[in-house]
């Protein structure tokens, strides 16, 4: 059940790997490419998320879907690619197309090419299902599908605008329920367990300068919609605006380093449905700012004013927070220490909320609410004095209201002689003191071999709760690519996360019962290769879980044991 979401989400990451990549590149303005080393210094690094997330490291972002991803080609949104520091030549298409065991198809087509001197398009589209049944608890299956379209235009002078359509549709048919525990017929898995089905319409259009000039406001913008629905009457409308205004100017110092004075504004609705329940919530910020740098730091001074709809009595409707930070570098620039404060709210909605979790149920309104960092601060150091060697230690904090957590539904179905579980998830909210140790590095012997390697301890404090639902103790990342020539390479990603708990319901004599469950640890390990034919062709494979280990992503959801991947891509 929960393998095939697990495969389901495997495949989803191997169409979705393909459209990311790592590759060494500097984007000036926003879409005028130039091959360069990158800065790793000026990268902000990224607090582990909630779930199934392993820590976020500036040398190699990894999305939590891409946890199974198969790392395969690489396609810089602008055209361009750096390798080795050198520049690639732009391909206008890309295909790949491969099937995996249990017959899953994957597919994944982009285009990008440039209509005229100043418009270019980009068109995608990507499928994976599972085509036989996935039978670790209860038979299962699932279907992801997505489309998009993109136009970008720089013929304005000083700004780029871009916008583009989207269209998702995700179906997964699960259960979560042990044939043999809890027997049941095929009527009744499908009266108990119906398929469930999500549909995304989204669109979105920004505005962006590619230059900044002194003595001159700067304006960025973007407009962001989309519907979300499913096929039990929930559906989900969100409207997201954001604006910023600057203007820089050398009020002191050095020329070479001018200062800027900001204003970044955003407002947020998000209306939700479900049977005869409706809830409409809005967000809203301003931040102004002040920023300035010099030859050994960066500094940026600010408050954070927002707003949210009250979620309960307790909730402040207006709170205004530090926007802090800076950095010092020394030893020319090779060594950074920073540090920061912040904070701020954040609407939790349907459409994240699937994205993280699918086997969530239709609940009520009341299960959406605003998760509020009352205080942050992030402190740490990047370096890369040794040149083959990466590496960033950092240290966060988050004291926040209305922390999300996800639980098993105690909505149960009456079955005959007995009652069973409907075996979804809701959310519940408490308040929590995060502290999260980290630690990343990325290690280079000659061009060849590249090793990344990411660290994390989080220790999260509910109020109320137990534990921290799902949430691990401890996660860890390493992932090895070799170029064997200019024709094979290959590639292997070990996953770990420890300390993760489940509150479990189940049903006695006596009433609902509730246990603290801690699940098995995450020990993932793929292997894979790509052999490349020609310029065009490139074949690859992949074997995923190695270790055939069948944990849970969440309660009663095992995930898929080893799988085999094999395809072709081709550039044209």
């Amino acid at each position: 059940m929960k393998r095939h979401i697990l495969i389901a989400i495997l495949s989803l990451m191997a169409l979705t790997a393909t459209a990311q990549h790592d590759e060494q590149v500097t984007v000036e303005g926003k879409y005028r490419p130039k091959a360069n080393k990158v800065d790793k210094l000026q990268l902000t690094p990224e607090t582990p998320q909630p779930s199934y997330a392993f820590p976020s490291s500036e040398v190699t972002p990894k999305e939590t879907k891409q946890k199974f991803a198969l790392d395969l080609e690489k396609i810089s949104p602008t055209g361009y690619a750096a390798k080795n520091d050198k520049l690639v030549t732009p391909t206008e298409n890309f295909l790949m197309a491969g099937i995996g065991t249990r017959l899953s198809p994957l597919f994944l087509y982009k285009h990008n090419s440039m209509l005229t001197k100043t418009l270019g398009l980009g068109v995608g589209v990507k499928h994976n299902s599972s085509w036989l049944n996935i039978k670790d608890y209860a038979p299962s299956g699932y279907m992801n599908n997505a489309f998009d379209v993109n136009l970008t235009t720089s013929r304005f002078d000083g700004f780029q605008i871009d916008g583009g359509v989207y269209y998702k549709n995700d179906m997964y048919h699960y259960y979560g329920v042990n044939l043999v525990e809890t027997p049941l017929t095929d009527a009744e898995i499908e009266q108990y367990c119906p398929r469930q089905t999500y549909n995304t319409i989204g669109a979105h259009l920004g505005l962006a300068s590619t230059s900044t000039r002194v003595g001159e406001l700067s304006h960025s913008g973007g407009v962001d919609y989309h519907y979300t629905f499913d096929n039990t009457y929930a559906r989900e409308h969100f409207v997201g605006l954001d604006y910023g205004l600057g203007y820089t100017q050398n009020w002191w110092g050095d020329k070479s380093h001018p200062q800027k004075v900001g204003l970044d504004m955003g407002f947020q609705f998000d209306g939700f449905a479900s049977n005869e329940e409706s809830s409409n919530r809005i967000y809203l910020k301003v931040n102004p700012f002040l920023e300035t740098s010099g030859d050994f730091y960066r500094l940026r001074v600010g408050a954070l004013m927002d707003v949210a709809t009250r979620v309960n009595e307790s909730d402040n409707l207006f709170a205004i927070r530090p926007d802090l930070n800076g950095s010092l570098f020394v030893l020319d620039k090779k060594l950074e220490f920073y540090a920061g404060l912040n904070g701020g709210r954040k609407l939790v909605t349907f459409s994240d909320i699937i994205g993280d979790n699918p086997f969530f149920s239709n609940a009520p309104c009341s299960d959406f609410g605003v998760k509020n960092v009352k205080f942050g601060f992030d402190a740490g150091v990047r370096t890369n004095i040794v040149e083959i060697v990466d590496l960033h230690l950092g240290v966060r904090y988050r004291h926040t209201d209305n922390d999300p957590f996800y639980q098993l539904d105690d909505y149960y179905i009456d079955n005959a002689q007995s009652v069973m579980p409907f075996n979804k998830f809701r959310l519940v909210y408490d308040e929590t003191h995060t502290v999260s140790v980290l630690a990343d590095a990325r290690v280079k012997l000659r061009n060849s071999l590249t090793a990344d390697l990411g660290f994390a301890y989080n220790s999260c404090k509910p109020t109320n709760e137990e534990y921290a639902w799902y949430r691990p103790t401890t996660e860890g990342k390493l992932k090895l690519t070799y170029d064997f020539n200019d024709q094979l390479s290959f590639n292997s990603t070990l996953l770990f996360q420890g300390g993760r708990y489940a509150k479990a319901v189940a049903f006695e004599s006596q009433g609902l019962t509730y246990s603290n469950e801690k699940l098995k640890d995450v020990f993932d390990l793929s292997l894979g290769a790509d052999y490349k034919v020609n310029d065009q062709i490139t074949a690859f494979a992949l074997l995923d879980n190695v270790a055939h280990q069948k944990y849970q992503l969440y309660y009663n959801y095992p995930v898929t044991g080893i799988q085999f991947f094999a395809g072709v891509k081709l550039r044209f």
